[in-house]
């Protein structure tokens, strides 16, 4: 019967099945979200010297068994709390002895971040509001970069952001006062843990954010609901056990933790990384790259509350939560790249609602402009390097990186233009949802090029010529150098002679693995049956005039390897 209109096949399905359909969608698209996220981490060598130090420590806390007090190259390191080290190490554990290990916390908890912050906007706003957040912030090249280096600013930026997250969920009208106390517990909780993270500045950062949000606002109820003597309670059950415990073994600790640590490294430049005030500003605007027009509006706007009910102001908290940190790392006689990090959560909430609200997809138009202007610029890298790079193995090392460029750049151009078009239909979730995903691939490919650097900051394949030539009873010295990724890499410590760097040897009450003159050095060299240095190329003279008559295995412009014949 020709008047009768066939159902078609999307009425007729069951409810069911399309519920398993889209829940097959889903879970497919977060699969290859994580295998995007983690796919880069087992490709690169361990960075100098921070990815090294960062192995090294936990896996010497594995080896000798003492979890409270960190130790780098055997002597104790307390410049950081050991949350960071227990984990890793555990990590070490279960899978072993390599690089993406020593990658897993960090990396996990950028990912995690990630999530934080979309159930942060969904709670506060709709799903819609904290999916756009995430897509930013997954895609801000300041935050997923520091996201896939081993060190400890994004388990910090994790912590104080869940943190914070969890105070705005507290916050929410309407809930019950045992519920909002739950939340409260923990955000505390969490505070704790970013204290453990990386130490003081876990507490004093959102204590200041509430601080300004306070006076701001001239709302003083935010202090009243913070459960005060609760959070007390519980900080101390979480930071004091090793506080007392590190104090106990190790004399001046606490003078050494708290003072210099802290205090000295915020107030003065006794660390030797001082950059101008306007520094941060700098690497935060390029760090949320191509969201920075986004953010900016969604900023200028979000300072009037827009959210109905008299309660707390969760745009504008978050707006003053990012003014907080970079005013405060601003101020700080110490300043490195990493530390701003925290900012672009709140940042990238702040964004997300205000393209859930207020915008349209024309919106996209500079993300998708400045998406496109930088991936042409990956593609023009290796043209452009021989003219401003002289030939060289810096020319070769960046010519490396060029090649990876390439491809991320023809990638992130394919998605931008993917946008372009999401954009002319008024599609706005395909177009966040495009450039976000096009821009964090273009970024781990990036990432990946950057192992042509470990060229000219140390020697690939170093470990493996030196192994053969080591056995448990050999002594192992590093000469006015100390590589922090090799000790890794031959799982095992050396004796530094010349060299302090980073390490504290006041803590080293024994002084068994540091030497202080090459004199010293040459002097056990003569009585050990066998033994194996890295000498830096500036002491060679030095070693070379002494009288010992080493064999040399390798001779380059950065290091001298010897062992005794």
């Amino acid at each position: 019967m020709s008047g009768i209109s066939k159902p078609s096949a999307f009425a007729s399905e069951d409810p069911r099945a399309a519920v398993v359909s889209r829940g097959l969608v889903l879970g497919m698209l977060a699969v290859l979200a994580i295998v995007m996220w983690f796919g880069n981490t087992g490709y690169r060598s361990l960075a100098e010297p921070d990815e090294g130090r960062y192995a090294e420590i936990p896996r010497e806390m594995l080896a000798n068994g003492d979890w409270v007090t960190p130790r780098l190259n055997a002597i104790p390191y307390l410049e950081k709390p050991p949350l960071q080290y227990w984990a890793t190490a555990l990590a070490y554990r279960a899978f072993g002895f390599e690089p993406w290990v020593s990658r897993l916390w960090a990396t996990t908890l950028g990912l995690l971040g990630i999530v934080v912050s979309y159930a942060t906007g969904r709670a506060l706003w709709s799903a819609r509001a904290g999916a756009f957040a995430a897509l930013i912030m997954a895609s801000s090249p300041l935050y997923f970069i520091i996201a896939h280096i081993n060190t400890l600013d994004i388990g910090l930026a994790f912590f104080v952001n869940a943190g914070l997250s969890c105070l705005l969920l507290a916050q929410r009208e309407g809930l019950q006062p045992a519920l909002r106390r739950r939340w409260m517990w923990l955000a505390w909780l969490a505070l704790g843990c970013g204290f453990l993270q990386k130490g003081l500045v876990a507490l004093a950062l959102p204590g200041l954010a509430v601080l300004l949000y306070c006076l701001v606002y001239r709302d003083s109820r935010l202090w009243r609901q913070l459960h005060l003597l609760d959070g007390m309670v519980i900080l101390a059950i979480t930071t004091l056990p090793w506080l007392i415990a590190a104090a106990s073994r190790n004399p001046d600790f606490l003078q050494f933790f708290f003072i210099h640590e802290h205090v000295e490294r915020f107030a003065t430049t006794v660390h030797r990384r001082t950059e101008p005030w306007w520094f941060f500003i700098v690497i935060l605007s390029v760090g949320v790259l191509p969201w920075i027009t986004t953010i900016v509006r969604a900023a200028t706007s979000g300072w009037h509350r827009t959210e109905p009910g008299t309660g707390l102001h969760a745009t504008g908290l978050l707006l003053i939560w990012s003014l907080a940190l970079l005013v405060f790392f601003s101020m700080s006689g110490s300043k490195l790249a990493p530390y701003i990090v925290p900012a672009v959560s709140p940042l990238a909430l702040v964004a997300g609602r205000w393209l859930q609200v207020r915008a349209d997809a024309r919106a996209l138009w500079p993300v998708a402009i400045i998406a496109g202007a930088f991936c042409l610029l990956l593609l023009c890298l290796s043209p452009l390097l021989p003219h401003f790079v002289e030939a060289g193995p810096k020319l070769i090392a960046y010519l490396q990186i060029g090649g990876w460029a390439r491809v991320g750049g023809v990638i992130g151009l394919a998605s931008a233009a993917v946008a372009v078009a999401a954009i002319q239909r008024h599609r706005l979730t395909v177009g966040v949802a495009t450039l976000s995903m096009g821009f964090t691939v273009t970024l781990a490919l990036l990432m990946c090029g950057t192992n042509a650097l470990e060229s000219l900051r140390a020697r690939p394949g170093l470990a493996a010529i030196i192994a053969p030539h080591l056995t448990a009873d050999t002594p192992f010295y590093c000469v006015g150098m100390y590589w922090q990724s090799l000790p890794f890499a031959l799982q095992r410590t050396c004796v530094l002679v010349q060299y302090t760097g980073e390490i504290e040897t006041q803590f080293d009450r024994q002084q068994s693995h540091w030497l202080p003159h090459v004199a010293d050095f040459t002097e056990q060299w003569r009585r050990e049956p066998s033994a194996v240095a890295i000498v830096n190329p500036t002491l060679w003279h030095d070693v070379q005039s002494s009288g010992i008559k080493p064999r040399v295995i390798v001779q380059a412009d950065n290091v001298v390897v010897i062992v005794k014949p």
